[in-house]
């Protein structure tokens, strides 16, 4: 047994000891080269991701004599890093949504982590650009086409449900949009409220306009400097569709809470439907009955439109100043090991960007509607290639109409204006 742990130890060496003669093009200016890096997380020290982040953190250490300074900085560490990145990042490496990194991108302050993807991965004789499916890559890319990170988890939205309660949806998902507010409509003659939401929801408007236009439609409504998109009447028939919903299927009280009210609010069953990400499971677990099966549906094609799958992703980024970007580089190609992926499946309950680590029970349905459909960038990839225009121009507005302060007509013409304004001052 002691041979053969020993073994496997030279085996992990050796293979980093080629690695790092892969990635040592990403020099480090930093005195303590080659000893440390430091790692700034999404996470908070008690979730599971950060658990099987600091099991393999510590392994890396042992493994290769790099420590790793992990801190926990929560789901605003792009936030906290920003002022620091032109004078010399304050972390060599950081995690978050390829949305939420879409910052350090728009800003031109991401390092390009090619170098990883031609790595081999330490104990194993694959790269990790030969782990990650073909289809995703485009995604993970910057403006240049380098890529700018390199994910753990795969992420999709799609409209949760418990499958033990409708087990007819699980069997017969809506095939249509007047599939959809027909089941809704059934669910609310119940007695039940039909769907659970955020105030701030960001996903019922954006999912059902790139139903309606297509991925490039959304972008256009984005780039459209004169706002003439705004008045195509696919984008009208879009928002009429979710105000319908706004005003008849929404569970009351919606406007007064926040995200992990509202998904609480479902998990206790008194909501049907909550549209949302694939973290659900792993976040509403403690809140659900014991009997409770988590069931999952895409949004319908509307017009029989298309049927691909938005793809979001969590994982690694390195600011372009990090002063150990080279040892950062190391553990992301350490971390991509099938062993450590395992861990987000079986123990965040994610699913992990290779084929070969299975999807965990919860994100079944999920899984099988990303392998069989085309995919498309997570929210249009707005938050990224125009994250200003969508914070600014895009976001105050559809949270005005979610909240049923202004109207469908009001949100249409208030985002077309406030998109014109944007461009004016941002040529």
């Amino acid at each position: 047994m002691t041979i053969t742990a020993r073994t496997r130890r030279i085996a992990v060496v050796a293979a980093l000891a080629l690695a790092t003669g892969t990635l040592s093009g990403c020099g480090s200016s930093s005195d303590d080269e080659g000893d440390s890096l430091t790692y700034w997380s999404m996470w908070n020290q008690n979730e599971p991701q950060a658990k099987v982040i600091k099991a393999a953190s510590d392994q890396f250490t042992k493994d290769t004599g790099i420590k790793v300074n992990i801190q926990w900085q929560g789901r605003q560490v792009i936030q906290k890093i920003t002022p620091t990145l032109r004078s010399g990042a304050a972390a060599d490496l950081v995690d978050n949504s390829v949305n939420a990194l879409g910052t350090l991108v728009s800003a031109g302050q991401n390092a390009d982590l090619s170098p990883v993807y031609t790595a081999t991965i330490p104990g194993e004789n694959k790269t990790v650009a030969e782990v990650i499916p073909e289809k995703y890559k485009a995604y993970l890319n910057d403006k240049n086409g380098k890529p700018f990170m390199v994910p753990y988890s795969v992420a999709t939205e799609g409209v949760w449900f418990d499958a033990a309660k409708y087990p007819e949806l699980a069997a017969n998902p809506p095939k249509t949009w007047e599939d959809l507010v027909e089941k809704l409509d059934g669910i609310k003659a119940t007695g039940v409220a039909p769907i659970a939401l955020p105030s701030n929801d960001p996903y019922w408007t954006l999912l059902t306009l790139q139903r309606q236009l297509g991925t490039e439609g959304v972008r256009e409504l984005a780039a459209d400097k004169s706002g003439a998109a705004w008045d195509d009447p696919e984008v009208r028939a879009a928002v009429k569709k979710v105000e319908h919903l706004r005003d008849h299927h929404f569970i009351k009280g919606y406007e007064s809470t926040q995200g992990t009210q509202a998904q609480t609010s479902w998990a206790q069953g008194k909501a049907a439907f909550y549209l949302n990400g694939t973290w659900v499971p792993g976040e509403s677990k403690p809140n659900v009955d014991a009997d409770f099966k988590y069931g999952n549906f895409q949004l319908p094609a509307i017009d029989g439109g298309n049927t691909a799958v938005g793809v979001n992703f969590f994982g690694f980024a390195v600011p372009k100043t990090a002063k150990n970007s080279a040892e950062a580089q190391k553990f992301i190609a350490y971390f991509m090991n099938k062993k450590h992926l395992t861990g987000i499946a079986t123990q965040a309950l994610n699913i992990a960007p290779r084929p070969d680590v299975p999807a965990p029970e919860e994100l079944a349905a999920v899984a099988k509607a990303l392998d069989g459909n085309d995919v498309y960038a997570d929210q249009a990839r707005l938050f990224v290639d125009y994250a200003a225009w969508a914070t600014k121009a895009y976001t105050p507005n559809v949270v005005r109409f979610i909240q049923g302060v202004t109207s469908a007509d009001e949100f249409i013409d208030q985002t077309r204006r406030a998109s014109v304004d944007f461009w004016k001052a941002n040529p």
